[in-house]
């Protein structure tokens, strides 16, 4: 058995990018939750702002050259995220956990997390650390995948992986989607507002879809260090384009989505 190890899978910030390009150029609809969370805040370009596990810091860039004038963080536990979040100008990266921020009390005016709370062991003590180092009247605003997001490209991961023995074990079984944010959130904060997007990616050709299902093996146990990865990948290329030959004109659908929940931070 090999379990998901969330150091293993952000050490290098490519397949991260490889994710992201994906759903920007593959989405059935137009696929933009920066933006949905940019809509929800509202921002006037002053605010000290967070990102809770920033990854490549494409949202604090975005911000930057944006004009915000308020001081951005980028929040990350893999060094090559925090470096990512270092290298943009007018961005400070630090290295820090979602349940142990390194900053004081009431310290930000908005705390940004985007899918990134699956990956944290307990979500609501994680929430509960957000609203700490949040100024009353501040924002928290956390971004969360659909149960079982892209399920057909996950199961295609998952089925060749335990062709080899490996199975992703406990450590990526999902304590936080769509469906039980919302309560999180309320118990937490109390008001939330909830912004949804349905959605799915949809695939004309076979290697768009071989490179976003290669992007997901840290999640299903094959590192990239793994001894068996190269033949592991030869094995679902020869699959995806199997498929796409014998279901000539169609598509590869999967079905995503996410939700955008907000809240106020309160002075009690």
């Amino acid at each position: 058995m090999c379990s998901y190890r969330l150091d293993a899978e952000y050490a290098d910030p490519t397949p991260l990018q490889v994710r992201i390009d994906t759903h920007e150029k593959y989405s059935e609809r137009p696929d933009d939750p920066g933006a949905d969370v940019l809509a929800a805040l509202s921002l006037t370009g002053t605010e000290h702002l967070a990102d809770i596990g920033c990854g490549d810091a494409r949202f604090l860039a975005d911000l930057a050259a944006r004009g915000h004038q308020g001081p951005l963080v980028g929040i990350d536990i893999a060094p090559a995220m925090v470096a990512e979040a270092n290298a943009i100008p007018g961005v400070r990266g630090v290295f820090g956990s979602a349940d142990r921020i390194p900053f004081d009390d009431d310290s930000f005016d908005v705390i940004t997390a985007r899918h990134m709370l699956y990956h944290v062991g307990n979500p609501p003590s994680a929430l509960a650390e957000f609203r700490r180092a949040t100024k009353a009247g501040g924002s928290v605003t956390v971004v969360v995948n659909h149960p079982r997001a892209c399920p057909y490209t996950g199961e295609l991961v998952a089925a060749h992986a335990a062709t080899y023995g490996v199975t992703v074990g406990d450590a990526f079984a999902g304590t936080v989607d769509s469906d039980t944010l919302p309560a999180m959130m309320s118990d937490v904060f109390g008001d939330i507002r909830i912004h949804r997007s349905d959605n799915a990616l949809v695939f004309d050709t076979p290697d768009p879809l071989i490179r976003f299902a290669e992007a997901l093996f840290a999640f299903y146990g094959i590192p990239t260090h793994h001894p068996r990865r190269q033949d592991i990948s030869a094995d679902l290329r020869q699959d995806i384009e199997d498929w796409f030959t014998h279901h000539p004109g169609r598509t590869w659908r999967d079905p995503k989505g996410y939700i955008v929940v907000t809240a106020v931070v309160d002075a009690g």
